[in-house]
């Protein structure tokens, strides 16, 4: 595989990098190839649509802050939180799923607002709050300020609204963009501290969830693109002859981290691999890593030591930043020398639970669901007929008519979700297209590839947090990205369309807003339409304003009142999976696990009967149809039923006590 990459990037470079030394004398020192972006002034303009767009993001959000629950989402960031406030640490004190950040943030969130449920949503309220600006600051470096307007209001509306638990992935979402951001600032400012904001960024990012890595692997990535301009001659330098004979290390160095790339993505999905994955989460990658090869294929003006030289200053700035963070949550383990709890949770036993949560990506022949929506930008961008009245009028007309059939017919409405679900390949590779060989009818200088380039990379890495599990609310964790990247890749055109991708734009928040939110059913978005669904308070204190269904209301309400009343330690086991149990009633978990299948299944049944010994509760509850691991083995439940022989049911719950 090396052996070709190398030939066929050869091939593509030999012609021009022979017309180039044929024609052109060496400088003594090239500068960069392109001048910086000059810092776009924030207009009243800007800062109308900013506002504007802020105060209706925030309404929307608003609007749906207290719907949609999934019980153990809800349950789990709130036992894990209330944990670490009676100062157990996570990996260590008890099986914390994700990297354990979250948990103090999430504490934090009590601390402000009350201990129960919808605090978390309040901390998400207003780092939702923060993101706005800072994905419009991002869409604002492409294009003006309507089109940057509704970009973000886009993004907006396809991100937290769908699903507003409190989850680590939108936090994920959030750092990754104040990273872009951040790294979009230093093309203009050249900061070298912006660096350092950005590696913070993907360092709580990391402490968030560990699928902040792929952020870091984006900006890597992102450093060499960026080094390898540097070391380009610049536009119209005379260049001395003869030629310098051709550095080896630095693109040795580059090739073989290309294929590192490749084969680390291709590793990732290796135990699920088909060709689903191999289309959403290797291909994006390969085509960046291809357009660094080809780029190398052109002469450097810069030797082996200086271009090193180069990307370890762009690197080792944002690594600092994103080790900083890491190294002080560190210190409690170190203290207490509980480090490998801490490797093992965040990187041992996550590899151990893909078998339990794999949601495979829409079938390969979903792509097809694009074509409509590709051909529709495709015309915008090549035809001189697509600012016509009469083309907007068409387009409009479709859409109309598209979100009437959604409401009637589940597959227009799931062609409509697929055509953006299955995009983010198409868009890396439009990107990676454009910055390899657009020419004359593209505003594209060297700067504007690098800004191109970047969106693509976070994109392409960070949408890796949809492995294993694809289901319709992971793509929105990645989604705004997509909305960012598509207007990266359209705005550089020359005249840059507007109608028509206006009309796109607007039809998407339209269908979230009419065909999507109102049913307000993750198990129905992107797949049928749902008429809006009642919902009310839970009725339970540590709920606070959380409303859901309700029949489950009623049920939650009754089993947790019958729990209280039965408890008479302040402990209760429950089972599996049932961490809002715990939670809503304010009673002790006498186990480490939050989710059961997490733990070795084969030693559940001793496992569950030594907590129960240790912390003798009266009143334990049974959860027969769990939605992550599997119910309880046999012989457990005929112990438990021995030992705790009164029992009612109570919807999907088995509550059993002692008499």
């Amino acid at each position: 595989m090396h052996t070709i990459s190398e030939q066929t990037v050869e091939a593509i470079g030999v012609e021009s990098r022979t017309a180039e030394i044929e024609s052109a004398q060496i400088a003594p020192r090239a500068a960069e190839p392109a001048s910086r972006p000059s810092p776009k002034a924030f207009s009243r303009g800007s800062l109308a649509a900013l506002l504007l767009v802020w105060a209706l993001s925030l309404i929307w959000l608003a609007n749906f802050l207290p719907n949609n629950w999934i019980p153990h989402d809800d349950g789990m960031l709130a036992q894990s939180a209330e944990r670490v406030m009676q100062g157990q640490l996570p990996h260590r004190d008890f099986d914390e799923v994700y990297t354990g950040g979250l948990s103090y943030l999430n504490a934090a969130a009590f601390k402000l607002f009350g201990t129960n449920l919808f605090s978390l949503r309040l901390m998400l309220f207003i780092f939702f709050a923060l993101w706005v600006p800072a994905l419009y600051f991002c869409a604002s470096r492409f294009a003006g300020p309507l089109p940057a307007g509704l970009a973000t209001l886009l993004g907006a509306v396809w991100s937290v609204p769908l699903y507003p638990a409190a989850m680590p992935s939108w936090y994920c979402l959030f750092f990754a963009t104040f990273g872009v951001a951040a790294l979009l600032r230093y093309l203009e400012a050249r900061a070298r501290g912006l660096l350092f904001v950005a590696g913070l960024c993907a360092g709580f990012s990391f402490l968030v969830k560990s699928p902040g890595l792929y952020f870091v692997a984006a900006a890597l990535l992102f450093f060499v693109f960026r080094e390898q301009a540097q070391a380009r001659p610049a536009a119209g330098a005379p260049i001395a002859s003869p030629a310098p004979s051709p550095n080896k290390f630095y693109p040795l160095f580059l090739r073989l981290s290309v294929l590192a790339l490749i084969a680390a993505l291709t590793l990732l999905i290796r135990r699920v691999a088909s060709f689903e994955e191999l289309y959403n989460f290797v291909l994006p990658g390969l085509a960046l890593g291809l357009v660094i090869l080809v780029r190398e294929s052109r002469p450097s003006a810069h030797a082996d030591a200086r271009r090193f030289r180069d990307l370890f200053q762009l690197a080792f700035p944002f690594l600092a930043g994103a080790l900083l963070p890491v190294a002080l949550f560190l210190i409690p383990y170190a203290a207490s020398r509980s480090l490998a709890s801490f490797y093992y949770g965040v990187f041992v036993a996550p590899r151990m639970r893909i078998s339990m949560a794999v949601y495979s990506p829409p079938a390969l022949l979903s792509w097809i669901a694009l074509l409509p929506i590709v051909s529709l930008l495709a015309f915008a961008c090549f035809s001189k007929r697509a600012e016509s009245p009469l083309a907007g009028c068409a387009a409009l007309a479709a859409s109309i008519a598209v979100l009437w059939a959604s409401t009637h017919v589940n597959l227009v409405e799931h062609f409509a979700w697929l055509s953006v679900a299955t995009a983010i390949p198409v868009v890396v590779i439009a990107g990676a297209l454009v910055i390899l060989h657009a020419g004359a009818g593209w505003n594209l200088d060297e700067a504007r590839r690098q800004q191109i380039f970047l969106v693509l990379a976070a994109l392409a890495l960070c949408s890796l947090i949809q492995f294993p599990y694809s289901s319709a609310t992971y793509f929105c964790y990645v989604a705004p990205l997509v909305a960012l990247a598509a207007l990266a890749i359209l705005s550089t055109r020359n005249p840059a369309p507007r109608l028509l991708p206006a009309v796109a734009a607007c039809f998407y928040i339209a269908f979230i807003a009419f065909i999507v939110a109102p049913g307000f059913s993750l198990d129905g978005m992107g797949r049928r339409y749902m008429p809006a669904q009642i919902t009310e308070p839970i009725g339970i204190p540590r709920a606070g304003a959380l409303r859901i269904a309700p029949q489950e209301a009623d049920i939650y309400r009754r089993v947790i009142a019958l729990v209280q009343a039965k408890a008479t330690n302040g402990a209760v086991y429950a089972g599996p999976d049932c961490p809002e149990i715990y939670f809503l009633a304010g009673l002790h978990n006498p186990t480490r696990m939050v989710f059961d299948g997490f733990e070795d299944y084969a030693h559940e049944s001793s496992r569950v009967l030594a907590a129960i010994d240790s912390a003798r509760p009266n009143v334990i509850v049974i959860d027969r149809v769990p939605l992550v691991s599997t119910p309880l083995p046999g012989d457990l439940r005929n112990e438990l039923a021995a030992r705790f022989p009164q029992m009612v049911d109570v919807g999907k719950f088995e509550v059993r006590w002692k008499p």
